[in-house]
């Protein structure tokens, strides 16, 4: 039998071989087979925002592996970087276990999860350009017995920066009041204009009534804001009569307060300020 003899039958059998496992003679096949070996094919797709908060983002997008030989391949992990305009944000590795059929193709999705920057600047200066260009980068560990591919892939898109939410406080008032104390009913707004959710890792709220702290670090934590959309986030407080000043008598004319709610938006390494202020009737 000659070569072309030879080499015809092994890539008949080699088709079946690797479903068999690993031998002497389907190591000699693929031997033979090593000048028509083809590389494959890696390319992403089907890219969508999972989460987003003011300082991250959780992401997916598919992997599709195209194989154009007579035997399978089996992916030991796929290493990925993102860059962020133009400059490298974060790598990582996928788990192993993906396979793909001879001359077929295969799919995984793949979740990269990712930091905007490292410090709160550089966070602000990204969110003030409103859209950025998004790279990812993956380059894929493929193998079939002896042979081994790294074969590269690349994805780029426009990446929506998230917009600070705003902050309101519409409605700050008295709930009951009595000689015990005033209980007052405080309800921040908080406005998403953006086009996607955002999720809020956690907001601090302090109060003072006129002058005086009543209220320090009321947290709130892991707040989801629908897209384009508001929510409110009420809390009460109580407060005694003697923290205000305030005498039975006092309360009885009805006396008037300036009040300001001060918060804090905490995301990754944003702490971001809020103030609002107003004057409530006792």
């Amino acid at each position: 039998m000659n070569r072309r003899e030879l080499l015809r039958s092994g890539l008949v059998t080699a088709a079946a071989l690797p479903v068999l496992g690993s031998t002497t003679g389907c190591a000699t096949l693929l031997d033979l087979l090593g000048q028509v070996v083809k590389k494959p094919d890696i390319s992403f797709r089907n890219f969508k925002i999972n989460k987003t908060t003011l300082s991250s983002f959780n992401v997916s997008l598919d992997a599709l592996l195209k194989n154009p030989n007579p035997f399978g391949f089996r992916m030991d992990g796929l290493d990925w970087i993102v860059n962020l305009a133009g400059g490298q944000t974060a790598k990582g590795k996928t788990p192993k276990g993906v396979s793909v059929k001879a001359r077929g193709t295969s799919e995984t999705q793949i979740d990269l999860d990712f930091d905007l920057a490292k410090t709160a600047a550089a966070i602000m200066q990204l969110i003030e350009k409103r859209k950025i260009p998004l790279g990812i980068e993956g380059v894929g560990h493929l193998r079939a017995n002896k042979y081994k591919f790294n074969v590269p892939a690349k994805f780029e898109t426009i990446l929506p920066m998230p917009q600070i939410p705003d902050l309101t406080v519409p409605r700050f008032a008295v709930q009951r009041a009595g000689l015990s104390g005033i209980v007052f009913s405080v309800e921040p707004l908080i406005k998403n204009s953006n086009g996607f959710d955002l999720d809020i890792d956690q907001f601090d709220f302090d109060v003072k009534i006129g002058g005086k702290q009543v209220l320090r670090n009321k947290t709130m934590k892991n707040l989801k804001l629908q897209s384009n959309k508001s929510r409110r986030v009420p809390f009460e407080l109580e407060v005694d009569l003697a923290t205000l000043g305030l005498t039975a008598a006092k309360l009885a004319t009805s006396p008037r307060f300036d009040w300001e709610v001060g918060a804090g938006l905490k995301s990754g390494p944003l702490n971001l300020p809020f103030t609002q202020k107003g004057r409530v009737s006792i």
